[in-house]
């Protein structure tokens, strides 16, 4: 018979026979207490202490299983967990959130959501969740894939024009937040319509130091290419002005990126981490 998951057989005993011949399901560690005396208040602290005795999947031989027994007669031991199959591996369980694309059919369309999230998993939970919400009908996962870009940016949709801010931005004569500021005067507005993921490799210096750059990749979601550069360029400039406010002794960077590359990403939607981050634990 083929062995999988179905088919193993898993307990927690502290019977020595019903351990031998049986494969540790977790790693063994024995765990006992010991007393210390604080010199400085004159009292006894007990300290807890660990040592690893098996490492998960290994075969209870006759030999382990004296060690084992001679461990819970002295206390340091008091149950196992034993299976019938020899597994070794074990699952990595991530903590940080990383960028994710999920696929979707939802109804008769193919949908595509970027989200962050702590691993494969949790995208598909936040995945699903933001579906059941926001779309009608069934759904199914047909694709997931994690990208290596961390940093996603939202284009604000603030009004603009390409004349008068346009050419004093160019100019260095407004800087990139003031021109995402700029309320334009023919009411020409970024429309959802027209909004695109972008994926850019900018490489960024500090303005007036030379020879001191970084690369660094990013996701705009915005309606075209210069627009994602001047949003890159504001957050890091928030970035800087919140490092300052931060840490006392450190002085804002004038950080501006310029293009390597870029592309297009094509995705349907960008599920914020107001949403997204219920899933991160």
């Amino acid at each position: 018979m083929t062995e999988t998951r179905k088919t193993e057989q898993r307990h927690v005993t502290s019977d020595p026979a019903r351990m031998l011949n049986k494969y540790l399901v977790h790693d063994l560690m024995r765990k006992w207490t010991e007393e210390f005396l604080d010199e400085d208040t004159g009292t006894v602290v007990p300290i807890e202490r660990h040592e690893m005795l098996y490492t998960a999947g290994t075969l209870i031989t006759q030999d382990i299983l004296a060690a084992i027994r001679f461990h819970m007669e002295a206390g340091d031991i008091k149950e196992v967990e034993v299976s019938n199959q020899q597994r070794m591996g074990f699952e990595y369980k991530s903590t940080y959130p990383h960028t994710w694309m999920v696929q979707a059919e939802v109804g008769d369309r193919k949908q595509k959501f970027l989200l962050h999230a702590t691993g494969l998993q949790k995208s598909l939970e936040a995945a699903a969740d933001y579906i059941e919400l926001n779309y009608k009908g069934g759904f199914t996962f047909t694709a997931v894939k994690k990208f290596d870009v961390a940093v996603i940016l939202v284009d604000t949709l603030k009004k603009f024009t390409r004349d008068d801010a346009a050419l004093a931005y160019l100019k260095d004569e407004m800087d990139a937040s003031e021109y995402m500021e700029k309320e334009a005067t023919d009411d020409t507005e970024a429309s959802a319509e027209g909004m695109k993921f972008y994926q850019v490799d900018a490489k960024i210096h500090e303005t007036g130091v030379d020879g001191w750059e970084f690369e660094q990749s990013f996701i705009v979601h915005t309606c075209n290419v210069d627009r994602a550069m001047m949003t890159i360029n504001n957050y890091l400039k928030e970035q800087e002005e919140k490092n300052a406010e931060r840490m006392a002794d450190y002085k804002a960077r004038d950080l501006q990126a310029s293009i390597e590359q870029v592309k297009v990403v094509p995705v349907n939607r960008f599920i914020s981490d107001d949403f997204a981050s219920a899933y991160f634990d």
